[in-house]
């Protein structure tokens, strides 16, 4: 599903919200190309990691768990912007 989005006028930024395994976020791309997170929100099941790169970078970052640790693994998302379009990504486990 592609990101809804919205143009914040006076600055030129773009609020869009992307949809993850684990929730949503709501990215603000910005004209330098840079990205922030304005808000997140779990999926049923999951919570949103405190430890969140909210920006403004080049590349923001967002862990999802799951509610019961053991049900399945933990994954975290990047998210770039290009062309005012956020890209998430999801990151190889670190472990």
């Amino acid at each position: 599903m592609p990101p809804s989005r919205s143009r914040s006028p006076a600055d030129g930024a773009r609020r869009s919200t992307v949809r993850f395994t684990g929730g949503t976020a709501t990215v603000e791309c910005r004209a330098d190309g840079t990205a922030y997170l304005l808000s997140w929100s779990p999926a049923d099941g999951y919570h949103i990691d405190d430890d969140v790169s909210r920006g403004p970078a080049a590349e923001v970052r967002l862990e999802a768990e799951p509610s019961d640790d053991d049900a399945a693994e933990d994954v975290t998302y990047a998210v770039t912007c290009t062309g005012g379009t956020p890209h998430p990504r999801a990151l190889p486990d670190a472990d």
